[in-house]
C-alpha cells in the first residue's frame, strides 16, 4: 500500500468535500491527520471548515479555538470573516475575539517575514564541490514539506537547498503569488551558489522557477518541473529561446488526472519542442495534483537526463 502523504491527504479530503460529502471529508481528514508530516494549520483549517459544512458548528468552533489558543496558529482575518464556509462560526461569541487574535498575529508575521534558504546537505569538507539542487515549495507550503520529497538526493552526492518565500498567507504557509518579488528572492539565493545548479519546483514553485530562468535572473543547468501551475505560459512564449541559447534541459512530471496543470504541462512541452529545447515529459497515469508515489525514482531519472 502506498504511504499516505500530507498532499495526498488534503487532495483526497477535498475530493470528498467537492462532492458534498462533508461529513466523510471531516472524518477522513480527522482519522488520518496524525499519520502525515505537514502543516497542522492547514489541517485544522480543513477540519473546522468541513465541520461547518457538515452542520457541526459546535465541533467547528472548538477546533478553531484549539488551533488559535492551544496551538498558536493564525489565519487571514479577511478570509475568516468573508468565507461562506465559516458563516456558522459567526454565531459564537468567541469567534470575533479569536479572529482579532489572528489579525494581530497576521500583522506581526507579515511584518517580520523574510525569504529563507535552508541548506540540507551533509556537513563535510567536500560539500562545497557538490552540484546543487534547489527545490521550491508550492503555494500554501513550506521548507519542511518540500524537504520530505528531496532529502535522498543528499546521499546521491548533491547539495540540497530549500528556499522559502517571504509571502506568508497563514501560519507556516507560504506563497509565490507575487512573481516579481519571488523571482528577486530566488535570484538573490542564486548569487550564493557556485558550480552547477539544477532548479526544481512543485506547482507554483515550478512557475517561479521557470519564470526566473526565462527572465535570466538565475543560471541553471536544468529544470525539473513538477505539476506546474503556469497561468501566464503563452505570455512567456517569446522568452523560450533563452532556454535553447543557454542549453538548459527541462524535465516535466505531471499526472494525467491533474485538472489544474496537465494541459499546461502539454502546452509547456509544445513550446519546448517548438524552440528545440532538450526536454522530456513524464506523464504519471492516475495522478492528480501531487508528487508521484515513486518520486525518488522519478527524480533520479530526471537527474540522469539533465546530467546526460
Amino acid at each position: 500500500m502506498n504511504k499516505l502523504t500530507y498532499t495526498r491527504l488534503l487532495n483526497n479530503s477535498l475530493k470528498l468535500y467537492l462532492n458534498d460529502k462533508f461529513l466523510e471529508a471531516y472524518n477522513y481528514l480527522t482519522n488520518n491527520a496524525d499519520s502525515v508530516e505537514g502543516n497542522p494549520a492547514q489541517i485544522y483549517n480543513f477540519r473546522y471548515s468541513f465541520a461547518c459544512k457538515a452542520g457541526m458548528a459546535d465541533t467547528a468552533i472548538a477546533l478553531f479555538k484549539e488551533a488559535i489558543i492551544d496551538k498558536g496558529i493564525w489565519y487571514s482575518y479577511e478570509y475568516l470573516i468573508s468565507d461562506d464556509d465559516l458563516k456558522s462560526l459567526h454565531q459564537f461569541d468567541d469567534f470575533e475575539k479569536l479572529a482579532l487574535i489572528c489579525k494581530e498575529r497576521e500583522i506581526e508575521d507579515k511584518r517580520n517575514s523574510v525569504p529563507l534558504l535552508k541548506q540540507a546537505a551533509m556537513n563535510n569538507n567536500d560539500a562545497v564541490f557538490r552540484p546543487v539542487i534547489m527545490a521550491l515549495h508550492g503555494n500554501e507550503e513550506n521548507i519542511s514539506i518540500t524537504e520530505q520529497y528531496y532529502r535522498k538526493v543528499i546521499d546521491r552526492g548533491y547539495n540540497l537547498l530549500l528556499p522559502q518565500s517571504s509571502q506568508i498567507g497563514f501560519s507556516n504557509a507560504y506563497f509565490w503569488t507575487d512573481l516579481e518579488k519571488g523571482s528577486k528572492e530566488l535570484a538573490e539565493h542564486g548569487k550564493t551558489i557556485t558550480g552547477e545548479l539544477i532548479l526544481s519546483g512543485f506547482s507554483a514553485g515550478a512557475r517561479i522557477s521557470l519564470f526566473s530562468v526565462l527572465k535570466d535572473l538565475i543560471d541553471v543547468k536544468g529544470l525539473i518541473i513538477i505539476s506546474p501551475w503556469l497561468p501566464e505560459l503563452e505570455d512567456w512564449a517569446p522568452l523560450f529561446k533563452k532556454l535553447k541559447e543557454k542549453n538548459v534541459k527541462v524535465y516535466i512530471i505531471c499526472g494525467d488526472k491533474d485538472d489544474d496543470c496537465f494541459d499546461e504541462s502539454k502546452n509547456l512541452t509544445r513550446l519546448l519542442k517548438l524552440n528545440r529545447v532538450d526536454h522530456q515529459f513524464k506523464v504519471i497515469k492516475g495522478l492528480d495534483h501531487d508528487y508521484p508515489v515513486d518520486f525518488d525514482i522519478q527524480l533520479e531519472t530526471a537527474l540522469e537526463f539533465i546530467n546526460s
